[in-house]
């Protein structure tokens, strides 16, 4: 089970990288909207609406209202059970969901037809960040968010603060041995969110065609992972 817990938080970071292409290839892609940080997209949607820019409003309200469907999909589909792991089959067949959404955005993003059916592409991208974000939150490792870098951040900032307190009464060298995993976990999510923005950024520069399959391999490939190393996880509880 140890082993199990170890490769889900490695999991739990490539989802947090995937995430952050997302949001970068969102906003450049579609209109300079945010399909996973709804934080920035409410924000956006505010200064929008003050500025009467009606369809910066209606973009940022159909990727708000994605991440609530997609919210309220993955919400539905897992139900309530638990497991020692937190990781059940329920949250990897969500995982695959979020994938054919991702593989569905990347083939439109390749077609004659991407402009026409921007505001469409708007709703499945944030549908597919919803969804990954109440799966991340139902796995409940270290409080990691895969999309929400203000609470991992927040986290970081947090554990820095008690380290620092911690200092002046043990050496550091005896401190970081006595860190848990899950402080180098958090950090790790904001560093890794962080590197995918600018993977993201530089591809989509050079090979924009190229970058839209990137997060579907990166979901596509946890996702089989997971049915294979987590098949034996089950629900406690029937969350129907």
């Amino acid at each position: 089970m140890h082993h199990q817990i170890t490769l889900q938080k490695y999991a739990l970071l490539i989802l947090c990288m995937a995430a952050g292409m997302v949001d970068l290839i969102g906003y450049l892609a579609l209109g300079h909207v945010l399909t996973a940080n709804m934080t920035g997209n409410i924000v956006l949607l505010g200064i929008a609406i003050a500025r009467a820019q009606e369809f910066v409003v209606l973009r940022s309200l159909i990727a708000l209202i994605g991440f609530i469907i997609g919210n309220a999909i993955a919400a539905r589909m897992i139900g309530w059970g638990r497991s020692e792991s937190g990781w059940t089959k329920r949250i990897t067949t969500v995982f695959v969901v979020e994938s054919s959404l991702l593989l569905f955005f990347a083939v439109a993003m390749i077609s004659p037809y991407a402009e026409q059916l921007s505001y469409l592409l708007i709703l499945v991208l944030a549908a597919a960040m919803g969804i990954q974000t109440t799966a991340a939150r139902r796995i409940g490792i270290a409080g990691i968010s895969t999309t929400v870098l203000t609470n991992n951040l927040a986290a970081v900032v947090e554990d820095t603060v008690s380290i620092m307190y911690r200092m002046r009464h043990t050496s550091a060298k005896s401190l970081f041995k006595s860190l848990s995993g899950d402080v180098y976990l958090r950090a790790g999510a904001v560093l890794i969110y962080l590197v995918g923005i600018v993977a993201a950024a530089l591809l989509f520069q050079h090979w924009p065609l190229v970058s839209v399959w990137i997060p579907v391999l990166l979901v596509g490939g946890i996702t089989l992972y997971a049915r294979t190393q987590f098949s034996d996880v089950r629900d406690t509880a029937n969350g129907s």
